[in-house]
């Protein structure tokens, strides 16, 4: 499945670096790609991932899923 999500707060590539890898932790998740430009990520996963499962794996990050 394919999943593309807004972020609120990314500056940087080191934002994008932090994103890509709490979503990559996510169970179920096979990559992610974040891009800064358009301040979105394209999560590719075996199944359904909830905007409430992506927010919490930035819950320890300044990050928002919009």
């Amino acid at each position: 499945m394919e999943k593309t999500v807004t972020i609120n707060g990314m500056k940087c590539d080191g934002c994008v670096t932090i994103v890509k890898e709490n979503f990559e932790k996510i169970a179920g998740v096979q990559s992610a790609s974040v891009d800064l430009k358009n301040k979105s990520a394209v999560v590719i996963s075996e199944k359904e991932i909830s905007n409430d499962e992506l927010q919490r794996s930035l819950s320890e990050t300044k990050f928002t899923v919009a």
